[in-house]
């Protein structure tokens, strides 16, 4: 009998225990995880508090008890692993008992990271990661305890917090540590659009302010102090500056780790039959061809379904991966589809705006590097796989049927031509 552990059941988890039980109906699969829910997905928090989805629409495979009833899973929610024995494929656990399996998946994702400053531990500053987040920041709003609102990181759940306030008119303010929002993914000239779209809406934007502690004023207000010497005060502060990898407990195991668990394309670790995927794990990137960390809820399914085909014996490579940062806020949509940080000033750029869209990309020659887009919600799958195809093949061109969809929805012609694509008059 096959006999699985998974650390960690996420979505990449649980994908990963789907896809051993449809391939080993026999096997022995143990789950250890750190909480009593269900999977979820946490790019949908901000939707919960907005009141867009219910409660229950944070769990997309249902309840955990359902769950495991369905896969017939064992499920641990109160014994933490605290290392891995690599050699022999054993767990080891804080009351210091050990256990062996045949196989074995990282799966414990990340968490958001609240540096060691000073005041981050007072009542009224959160974090948005988890559902329990979640429902903490929902029930503050309803019991209208929040008059004003100070998010800190011009992140993908940053923006999303500043809308959360901002469609219940509590007035907000958003702070960045960078030159400019979105820093890693965004052209500055694309930054500059997306802040003077939220100053239009009454939202103040400042960025190149890095924090340095949170006070407590004499009314109870939190006024978060810059290293500037800059000042903002709000009845609540959101901590949302990025997130780090779940990892601590592997550092001395001997399994590969750099931000996050170096896997291989079938998702395995430098030992055999050792696994890791979603937001933990560092996995081949199409465009760099290296190991990278890209936390996308996509990934971790597509991660887990790989690495749970090859714990139950099959053989299965994760695919197509690239750098994709994508923002939907106040109906305003942004998209980053490759590596902004690959750009130089010897590449070509393309800019294009009119009253639908604002592009900027650049290439090197064929290849390219990098593309932001606002306003594209409708067809961003199709750029994104326009720019995976121009990487894997800048020769091939674009496809008839992607050429006429991008005419289509109205993208000009030297943008499908800097795409790959060939227009014909």
């Amino acid at each position: 009998m096959n006999k699985v552990a998974i650390i960690g059941f996420g979505a990449a988890g649980y994908n990963a225990a789907k896809e051993v039980r449809r391939l080993d109906p026999e096997a022995a699969i143990d789950i250890y995880s750190d909480t009593e829910s269900g999977p979820y997905n946490p790019m949908l928090t901000t939707y919960y508090v907005k009141e867009a989805i219910p409660y229950g629409a944070l769990f997309p495979f249902g309840s955990l008890e359902a769950i495991c009833t369905d896969l017939n899973l064992n499920y641990y929610g109160d014994r933490p692993v605290t290392g891995i024995i690599p050699q022999e494929k054993i767990l080891c656990f804080a009351d210091g008992s050990r256990v062996q399996y045949d196989q074995i998946l990282i799966s414990t994702g990340a968490s958001a990271l609240m540096p060691p400053i000073p005041g981050l531990n007072q009542p009224g500053v959160f974090k948005m990661r988890t559902a329990e987040d979640a429902v903490q920041l929902k029930e503050m709003l309803d019991a209208g305890t929040i008059k004003s609102g100070l998010v800190i990181g011009a992140s993908w759940v940053g923006i999303k917090v500043v809308e959360d306030l901002a469609e219940r008119d509590i007035p907000c303010t958003l702070v960045d540590g960078a030159d400019w929002m979105f820093y890693t993914a965004a052209f500055k000239e694309t930054a500059e659009r997306a802040r003077k779209d939220l100053e239009a809406r009454g939202i103040g934007v400042h960025c190149a302010q890095m924090l340095e502690r949170v006070e407590r004023e004499p009314d109870g207000r939190l006024t978060a102090v810059m290293q500037s010497g800059s000042r903002f005060t709000a009845d609540a502060v959101a901590v949302c500056i990025g997130v780090r990898m779940n990892v601590d407990f592997l550092r001395e195991s001997g399994i590969a780790v750099k931000r996050g668990v170096l896997v291989n394309r079938r998702m395995e670790t430098n030992y055999k039959g050792i696994f890791a995927a979603g937001d933990c794990c560092e996995a081949y990137e199409l465009q760099s061809r290296a190991q990278r960390n890209i936390g996308l809820w996509y990934n971790a399914v597509e991660q887990g379904r790989t690495a749970g085909v090859n714990m139950a014996g099959g053989h299965r490579e994760f695919g197509a991966n690239v750098l994709v940062n994508l923002a939907h806020y106040l109906d305003y949509d942004f998209i980053s589809i490759g590596d902004l940080s690959s750009c130089n000033d010897q590449d070509e750029v393309y800019e294009y705006e009119d009253s639908r869209y604002y592009i900027r990309a650049v290439r090197d020659g064929k290849t390219i590097k990098c593309i932001n887009i606002i306003g594209s919600a409708d067809s961003n799958g199709v750029v994104k796989n326009a720019f995976i195809k121009s990487i894997e093949n800048p020769d091939a061109g674009m496809s008839i049927q992607t050429i006429c969809f991008l005419k289509e929805k109205g993208f000009p012609d030297d943008f499908i031509n800097f795409l790959g694509g060939r227009i014909l008059d």
